[in-house]
C-alpha cells in the first residue's frame, strides 16, 4: 500500500524526479521538442514523435517532452510527507507558516544571492536591480504566480517557490477538509477545483494568469498525496495501465491533456512499487534526493554556460551529463554549508559530505 512508503521511499522518489526535471530543463533548450505543460499545442506531440525514432535524439526528446512531469512527484511528496509527518500538529497557522518558511529560505537565499552574483557581473547590476528586482521581490513576497503578467520568474524553476508557500498556507484546511469528510472529501474538492480551473482559465488568460501555477490548478495531486499517506489504497494493474493510456492520449487530445498530471502521478507510483526493493539499492538515488531542493533552484541557471556548445546530438547528451554533475555538486556544496557544524562533525555519513537519511523537510519534501 502507498501509506507504507517509508522516508528512504521518498528520497528516492525525489531523487528520480529531480533528475528528470534536470534533464528535462537541459534538453527541452537545446532540442527541437517543447513540453505541453503551461500551455497545450498538440503540434509539439508531432515534433516529438519525429525526433523520438532518431536514435541520436531519443533521449532528448523524451526528457524534453515528458521530463516536465517529474514535477508531480514532487507535489505528491509534498503532500504525502505533511500528512505523514505534520498530521496532529497542533500549532497555530502562523507557527507552522514560520516552520515552513524557515527551512525554505534560507537555501533559496543562498541559491538567489548566487544567482544575483552572477546575473550582476555577467548582465549589469543595473539590470539586476532595475529589471529583474520587482519580480524577485513578488516571488519572495510568494504571491509572482497570481500576479497580472508575471507568471513564471527570471529563473524558470522558481515559480515552484510561491507555489509551495501557498500550498502551506492552505494546509490546515486540508487536514480540517479530510479530518471532517475522509477521502470523499478530498475527491470532492479535486472535481471543484478542476472545474473551477478550466472555467475560470479564459478569464485568466486576459490578466496573464496561469492556473497551473497555482494550488488550486493543481489540487488533485495533493489531494492524492494525502489519500495515499492516511488511507490504506493500493494502485494495480488496472489503474496503471489506463492511467499510461491517458498521459500518451493526453499528449496530442487538449480534451485529455487536463488529466495528464494525475495520470503520470499514478502509473509512476505503481511502477516505483513494482520496482522498490530494486531501485532502493542505489544510494545515489537517495542522496540526489536529499539535495533535491537546492537542485531544484539552481539547475536553472548553471545550465546556461552548457548550452551554447550544444550543437550536435552527442554534445547535447554530454554537456547535458556536464550540466547536471556541476549542479548535483553545487547542491552537495550548499547543503554542506547550510548544515549544522555539529551534525557534520558527528555524523559518519555527513563526514563524508552524504545528505542525511531524513528526507530534507525544505518546501515540504519529506
Amino acid at each position: 500500500m502507498l501509506r507504507d512508503l517509508d522516508k528512504k521511499d521518498t528520497a528516492i522518489l525525489k531523487g528520480l524526479a529531480i533528475s528528470a526535471i534536470v534533464f528535462h530543463n537541459y534538453f527541452h533548450i537545446v532540442s527541437p521538442v517543447r513540453e505541453n505543460e503551461f500551455t497545450f499545442d498538440p503540434a509539439r506531440f508531432s515534433v516529438f514523435l519525429q525526433t523520438v525514432v532518431h536514435p541520436s535524439m531519443a533521449i532528448q526528446a523524451l526528457f524534453a517532452f515528458y521530463g516536465h512531469l517529474g514535477v508531480q512527484i514532487f507535489i505528491f511528496v509534498s503532500a504525502y510527507g505533511l500528512a505523514k509527518s505534520h498530521w496532529n500538529d497542533t500549532s497555530s497557522w502562523s507557527s507552522f507558516m514560520w516552520t515552513r518558511v524557515k527551512k525554505l529560505y534560507p537555501m533559496f537565499g543562498l541559491a538567489l544571492l548566487f544567482w544575483a552574483l552572477l546575473a550582476a557581473i555577467f548582465v549589469g547590476p543595473i539590470w539586476l536591480i532595475q529589471d529583474a528586482g520587482p519580480g524577485l521581490l513578488l516571488l519572495l513576497a510568494g504571491v509572482s504566480n497570481i500576479v497580472p503578467g508575471v507568471g513564471l520568474p527570471i529563473v524558470g524553476p522558481w515559480w515552484f517557490v510561491p507555489f509551495i508557500i501557498q500550498f502551506y498556507a492552505i494546509w490546515p484546511m486540508l487536514r480540517k477538509l479530510t479530518v471532517k469528510f475522509g477521502w470523499p472529501g478530498l475527491v470532492a474538492l479535486s472535481v471543484i477545483c478542476f472545474l473551477m480551473t478550466f472555467a475560470a482559465e479564459p478569464i485568466l488568460a486576459h490578466w496573464s494568469i496561469n492556473p497551473a501555477l497555482n494550488p488550486i490548478g493543481r489540487m488533485r495531486i495533493f489531494c492524492l498525496g494525502i489519500i495515499a499517506a492516511r488511507y490504506p489504497i493500493r494502485i494495480n494493474a488496472y489503474l496503471a495501465i489506463p492511467a499510461l493510456a491517458i498521459l500518451l492520449l493526453g499528449s496530442e487530445y487538449a480534451s485529455i491533456a487536463r488529466l495528464s498530471s494525475l495520470a503520470f502521478a499514478v502509473f509512476s507510483l505503481w511502477l516505483y512499487v513494482k520496482t522498490r526493493s530494486w531501485l532502493r539499492r542505489f544510494r545515489v538515488l537517495e542522496i540526489i534526493g536529499g539535495y533535491s531542493l537546492a537542485i531544484f533552484l539552481v539547475n536553472g541557471f548553471i545550465r546556461v554556460p552548457f548550452i551554447a556548445f550544444a550543437n550536435t546530438p552527442l554534445s547535447q547528451l554530454a554537456l547535458g551529463c556536464a550540466s547536471a554533475v556541476v549542479t548535483f555538486a553545487i547542491s552537495a556544496f550548499f547543503h554542506y554549508l547550510l548544515e549544522p557544524a555539529p551534525q557534520r562533525l558527528t555524523s559518519p555519513e555527513a563526514q563524508a559530505a552524504w545528505p542525511s537519511s531524513e528526507p530534507a523537510p525544505e518546501m515540504g519534501w519529506n
